[in-house]
This record gives structure tokens, C-alpha cells and sequence, in this order.
């Protein structure tokens, strides 16, 4: 997800969910895929942190499996950033309540 035409899809998200210092936005795809974008603004962090958080996001979707489509995951939080398995048990929780991801990770069927 990287043009202007591909995030403007998330103005009306097919599924929205929030957990802790993350929200994440979904639109169904036609295609068998799963497409990732990050927002990170940079009031939250300076560069290095911001890009530490895309790897581990990026990291933890990779083994979630979550079912096919477009997703923007925003990243929000005040004083410290969190740590990687806070983040992980966040986007796992915020999958599981908006029917993305099954309760062991297993891709759900496409309707």
C-alpha cells in the first residue's frame, strides 16, 4: 500500500479495531494476498524508533496469517514506546475482535 489511491480506500474501512496503542483498518482485496501499510507520525517518535516499530509490526504480521486483504495499522502512544510483545499481543487482540485472524492464527475463508 503505497499510493495516494490505495490509502484513500481506508476512508471507508471494510472493518476497523482498536487494542492499546493501536488501530487498525481493513479493506477486502480481490486478490489472494495480504497488503500491510504502518502510520507512525512523527510526533510520536523520532526515525529510528518509528522504523524499529515498522520491522516488528511488519515481523509479527508475517506470522499472524491474517485473512487476504489491504491493512493500515496506526501506531499511537505517549511516553515510551512498547515493547515488542505488547505489541504483538495488541495486533493479535484487535484481529481476533474484528473476525480477521482466528483464535490459533489460521487464515479465516474468504466469504
Amino acid at each position: 500500500v503505497r499510493t495516494r489511491r490505495q490509502f484513500d480506500q481506508f476512508r471507508n474501512p471494510t472493518t476497523r479495531a482498536h487494542s492499546g496503542p493501536l488501530k487498525v483498518a481493513f479493506v477486502s482485496g480481490s486478490e489472494p494476498e495480504v497488503a500491510v501499510a504502518f502510520s507512525i507520525g512523527r510526533r510520536v517518535a523520532n526515525a529510528v524508533v518509528r522504523n524499529r516499530l515498522r520491522r516488528q509490526l511488519r515481523a509479527i504480521f508475517d506470522n499472524l496469517a491474517p485473512q487476504y486483504g489491504k491493512y493500515l495499522v496506526r501506531v499511537y502512544f505517549e511516553n515510551t514506546p512498547p515493547t515488542f510483545d505488547e505489541l504483538q499481543s495488541h495486533l493479535t487482540r484487535a484481529l481476533q475482535r474484528s473476525g480477521l485472524l482466528g483464535r490459533e492464527g489460521d487464515r479465516p475463508s474468504h466469504p
